[in-house]
């Protein structure tokens, strides 16, 4: 499998980059919410300061992801999808880089408000030039608070976008994604 993405598959460091942030968002969604309704103590923030190592490597996987995207072609859409769909796709690819961007960096502003650098499982905290700010930390935590919606929703979009063009389309969309072309 080659390192760079080709006109009909995804490399292998696109390929990987893509799962591994798949993990590493379904693990951020489900600790966000796990901590949601606690009260405040040595739990939570336990949760929320693994919640927020994870957030910090998603952030760098998401930069180089994005970089890599723009140093690499994409592969084709398979023939006979429909230009409208090409469009949604378009959409809902785009949508998610973008989102999910947006939460990690609303997240980073939300601890550099609050007075910390982002934290990196207690090996490092990579420090941000930000200055504390009650105000502006009340506010991002509403943001990121609301903006986990919009990252879910589009996941769930993509997903079923990618079940519907193996089982009903039958087309090597996922392929391209998993173990490759048949």
């Amino acid at each position: 499998m080659a390192l760079r993405n080709t006109t009909i598959e995804y490399g292998w460091l696109a390929k990987a980059l893509h799962w591994i942030i798949a993990i590493g968002l379904i693990a951020l969604i489900y600790l966000g919410l796990q901590q949601a309704g606690m009260e405040r103590g040595d739990e939570k923030s336990n949760i929320r300061f693994l919640h927020a190592s994870i957030a910090t490597v998603m952030l760098i996987l998401m930069t180089i992801r994005i970089i890599w995207r723009f140093m690499n072609e994409a592969p084709a859409k398979p023939d006979g999808i429909p230009a409208v769909q090409g469009v949604v796709s378009a959409l809902v690819h785009w949508g998610l880089y973008l989102t999910v961007f947006a939460q990690l960096f609303v997240g980073a502003l939300m601890s550099g408000t609050n007075g910390y650098g982002l934290p990196l499982f207690g090996v490092a905290s990579i420090p941000l030039p930000i200055a504390k700010d009650e105000d502006a930390h009340h506010f991002w935590e509403e943001v990121h608070e609301f903006m986990w919606k919009p990252v879910a929703f589009l996941v769930v979009l993509h997903v079923l976008g990618a079940l519907y063009n193996h089982f009903v389309l039958k087309n090597d969309v996922l392929r391209r994604m998993t173990s490759g072309l048949r």
